[in-house]
């Protein structure tokens, strides 16, 4: 066969396309900072770089669970604290109030508005929310877990759970029953305790204040109970949320792996390519003479 000057060049002119084909890639990987742009670029890559945005995707939600869950539990256990607090002064209150006969009626009455005033407060620390939710209101979807006059108005039937990973939820605080008292299970809850001391104060005579001593102890217990279980639920988030960083740093350097440039590798491929093509034009220029017949046609 034959071999013609046409069929020479039109192999020289594929040599030299593919080249600033690959020449067009790497100038456009470099410019984007990343190794794959198209599918085509590297199936098996692409494929990874989906798992793995996907397996990002999932560690960002389960990032905006845990700081949720986290909010959740800061607000629990600070009432949970106050509201100690608070229940040690009335049973102060209460201890003043029971030694019978040292006490004015005013006194009663001073002690027992400000019983009544300290239940209004920890009624208002049962109602604190996050994100539109009330804390103690269990799975619930009002805005309130206790009304004015102190009845539960959540769900305390089920754990509110939240998904922290793949394969783990976790519960998230304690709904106000198990803090305070369930009084559909027969319990007196503190905020009934609390206005059963104020009309004891109030009482002509007072009435005796002596065996209320031991109900204000079960609720402090029942409330030191709480925050421990929501103590153990904050140390476990904490824990999480340590994983859950150093998992969404191991996927961004995989997804790194796949998708990113080397710039240095990059830059001596592309010197290649264009050494690699100004050889093939002088070669191509020295093995394709011009003859008169050329300028003819």
């Amino acid at each position: 066969m034959r071999i013609t000057n046409r069929m020479i060049a039109d192999s020289n002119l594929r040599g030299m396309n593919g080249n600033l084909a690959g020449i067009a890639k790497l100038n456009e990987q470099i410019s984007s900072g990343r190794a794959v742009t198209r599918p085509s670029d590297n199936p098996s890559g692409t494929s990874t770089a989906m798992r793995t945005r996907q397996d990002l995707t999932a560690n960002t939600q389960y990032a905006a669970n845990i700081g949720d869950a986290a909010t959740t539990l800061a607000a629990a256990d600070t009432a949970l604290g106050t509201m100690g607090e608070m229940l040690l002064r009335v049973r102060n209150l209460t201890t003043a109030a029971a030694s019978n006969g040292s006490q004015t009626p005013g006194a009663y009455e001073a002690m027992a508005t400000e019983v009544d005033s300290i239940r209004e407060g920890m009624i208002a620390l049962a109602n604190r929310t996050v994100n539109g939710r009330p804390v103690f209101g269990g799975v619930t979807s009002g805005a309130a877990a206790y009304s004015a006059a102190g009845a539960f108005l959540g769900r305390a039937d089920t754990d509110v759970t939240t998904r922290i990973s793949d394969a783990e939820t976790i519960t998230v605080g304690v709904p106000g029953p198990t803090a305070f008292g369930d009084a559909a299970a027969g319990e007196e809850d503190v905020f009934a305790l609390l206005s059963r001391i104020s009309g004891l104060m109030t009482a002509t005579p007072p009435g005796d204040l002596t065996n209320v001593l031991d109900a204000l102890d079960v609720a402090q217990q029942r409330m030191s109970a709480s925050r421990s279980v929501v103590g153990m639920q904050v140390n476990r988030i904490e824990s999480v949320k340590a994983v859950n960083a150093d998992q969404a740093l191991a996927l961004t350097g995989q997804l790194s792996e796949v998708e990113d440039v080397e710039p240095a590798k990059a830059y001596l491929e592309l010197n290649v390519l264009r050494n690699g093509y100004q050889a093939a034009l002088t070669a191509t220029s020295q093995s394709i003479q011009t003859s008169l017949v050329d300028f003819i046609r």
